[in-house]
């Protein structure tokens, strides 16, 4: 699952002690696919914030937006690597929207 995201950060973090949840590589992962692709085009901390913030409790933010709608695209017995390719296409469309 982790193969060209974080592995290494993850594999530290065990060494450490730290035995990181499922759910928690994952936000790791995404993050950090998010912030490697924002700062090689550019994109400003602020905005990457803003796509990983709530603007109010009820409304989904920019980043949960992109893993439910790469969610919805793979089918459910999909590989994680192809749900990570997923979002990751999803990410670069979504910042050529905003650059």
């Amino acid at each position: 699952m982790y193969k060209g995201c974080v592995e290494e950060d993850i594999a530290l973090l065990k060494f450490y002690g730290w035995d990181l949840p499922l759910e928690c590589a994952w936000i790791l992962c995404v993050s950090t696919m998010l912030l490697k692709k924002g700062a090689e085009k550019g994109v400003t901390s602020v905005a990457i914030g803003n796509i990983m913030c709530r603007k109010t409790v009820k409304n989904e933010s920019m980043m949960e937006e992109i893993v439910q709608e790469a969610l919805d695209s793979v089918l459910p017995c999909s590989s994680e690597a192809a749900l990570l390719e997923s979002i990751s296409c999803i990410m670069n469309r979504r910042f050529e929207d905003i650059i």
